[in-house]
């Protein structure tokens, strides 16, 4: 696995929106992160490592113990977390709670919606900008339903 340190960050390219496209490899030697990067699967972190807003991860990338996450970071599966881990309204799309901690709202991704849409019973347009309008009036009687896992009362709690 090659092994990324910060200089060689700034020769990596932008995508069409701006991300910064981050190939996959060993990126334990740097500890801080701009926002908007996107990085490949089996991408590997060490400990106390701090990403910026609007991150994304791909599948089995590994962070060590006490790394953060700006707002709306996205993590693909089989991502593992050391101890202590935080992430501020992380996006989450998974049967099982994030295995970190988090602050703030727990955003469905936008693949989720559909279910969400189901378990609801409400017609989202998207997960990102009417979730909040439309979930916050019925989130009292949405928590009192039985029949929710831990993820997705954790997820609707996050929502208070």
């Amino acid at each position: 696995m090659k092994k990324y340190m910060a200089k060689d960050m700034k020769k990596f390219e932008r995508d069409d929106n701006g991300n910064l496209i981050c190939p996959p490899g060993d990126y334990s030697g740097i500890k801080s992160f701009p926002d908007e990067c996107s990085f490949g699967e089996r991408c590997s972190f060490g400990k106390g490592c701090s990403f910026g807003e609007w991150c994304s991860f791909g599948e089995l990338c590994s962070f060590g113990a006490r790394c953060s996450f700006g707002e709306r970071c996205s993590f693909g599966e089989w991502c593992s977390f050391g101890e202590e881990c935080t992430a501020k309204s992380p996006y989450w799309s998974y049967v099982y709670e994030p295995p970190f901690a988090t602050e703030g709202k727990i955003y469905p991704t936008s693949m989720a919606r559909e279910y969400w849409s189901e378990r609801l019973g409400l017609k989202l347009k998207d997960c990102d900008n009417n979730i909040n309008a439309l979930v916050r009036s019925k989130l009292a009687s949405l928590l009192k339903r039985k029949g929710w896992t831990k993820c997705e009362r954790r997820i609707l709690e996050s929502w208070k």
